[in-house]
């Protein structure tokens, strides 16, 4: 169990090889450290010198236990520095889908209401449904109240619609002087891609979409034999595909990252855990916000399985001081918890 802990932390760490099999083998690094936890205190409890082993393993993997769990505590914000803080929401197309019953109703509305009072100078959202001249659905005029340069680019399946419109939205305090947008070819997967200016600043801003996990336990669960089978099936398929997707997604992301001639944040729902190739290529570029200032697990997903931390935050620490960041676990209307990180810009 040792030798395969430090072989999948190696292929998490190095992030190196875009195969959809790798992919499966990182989901299990959770289970690798858990294991040789185990086997640590089970060597101190019988008194073998073992524990040592499993010790210097579990050190080994320190860089990845830090994407897990972490235990940042508030500090004080240097005055000197100018603010700026950036919300990322999957707000799971506004849950229009249900609206034909009251509760669905009520879903939409208690979305709309959490995107308008979410406080950010930048809201980065997924999955946002718009339909103007519709009281509970017009939302774009109830964001830019507050937030009043915005973009957004939508799905292609929609462009022709009449009955609104879903895809990726940016909603600023601060002016948008440039716009860029990639449709990848999974639906409502994408990029969106801005400068914006903040005093004499110029700083781009990614918001991201890739493909889907796919995973959906509920149906995997059920008593009957033929159907778990079958979704178990349908699971194993959509995460070789996932894999395989975000892998020439972040490829893109990692090109564009690279070529910004201004500072970046990458903000938006990667659907991949911090141990695969996605994060890993991003994270060799950037910090990220949950790591430097997050606290506890993490997680980001509201359904089942709900031990997964798939929205993220990322940042030039060349340009900018991360101050703080938030899970907003208490917002439950999503399959998605928001986001948001907060930080100290600093001189040129």
């Amino acid at each position: 169990m040792g030798l395969y802990a430090l072989f999948v932390f190696q292929l998490s760490y190095q992030a190196n090889i875009k195969h959809w099999f790798v992919g499966f083998l990182t989901l299990t690094v959770p289970l690798a450290f858990a294991a040789n936890f185990f086997f640590m205190f089970s060597y101190i409890f019988a008194r073998s010198w073992k524990f040592i082993l499993s010790l210097l393993i579990l050190i080994a993997g320190f860089p990845l236990f830090e994407r897990t769990l972490k235990f940042n505590f508030p500090q004080e914000e240097p005055s000197e520095l100018l603010k700026l803080s950036v919300l990322s929401y999957n707000v799971m197309y506004g849950d229009y889908g249900h609206i034909n019953t009251e509760e669905g109703k009520q879903v939409s509305a208690n979305l709309a209401n959490d995107m308008d009072t979410l406080s950010a100078d930048v809201k980065c959202f997924q999955e946002i449904y718009n339909k103007p001249k519709d009281p509970l659905f017009n939302v774009f005029d109830r964001l830019r109240k507050d937030n009043p340069h915005y973009t957004y680019m939508h799905s292609k399946i929609d462009e022709n619609s009449h009955i609104g419109s879903v895809g990726l939205a940016i909603f600023s305090k601060h002016p948008i002087v440039r716009k860029e947008e990639i449709s990848w070819k999974t639906n409502n997967n994408g990029l969106l891609m801005v400068d914006i200016v903040v005093k004499k600043d110029t700083i781009r801003v990614f918001n991201v979409q890739m493909k889907s996990m796919g995973i959906r336990v509920g149906k995997a669960i059920t008593r009957n034999e033929e159907i778990r089978n079958k979704e178990a099936k349908n699971i194993i398929s959509q995460l070789k595909s996932g894999f395989e997707d975000r892998g020439f997604q972040v490829d893109e992301l990692e090109e564009l990252i690279k070529k910004s001639p201004y500072p970046v944040i990458v903000a938006g729902d990667f659907n991949e855990m911090p141990y695969g190739y996605a994060y890993g290529r991003v994270r060799k570029l950037l910090r990220n916000s949950f790591e430097d200032r997050g606290y506890g697990f993490g997680f980001t997903y509201h359904k089942i399985p709900s031990f997964l931390r798939i929205d993220n935050a990322f940042y030039d620490e060349s340009k900018f001081q991360i101050l703080d960041f938030q899970t907003y676990r208490e917002l439950e209307n999503s399959d998605h918890y928001p986001i948001k990180a907060s930080f100290g810009i600093k001189p040129s």
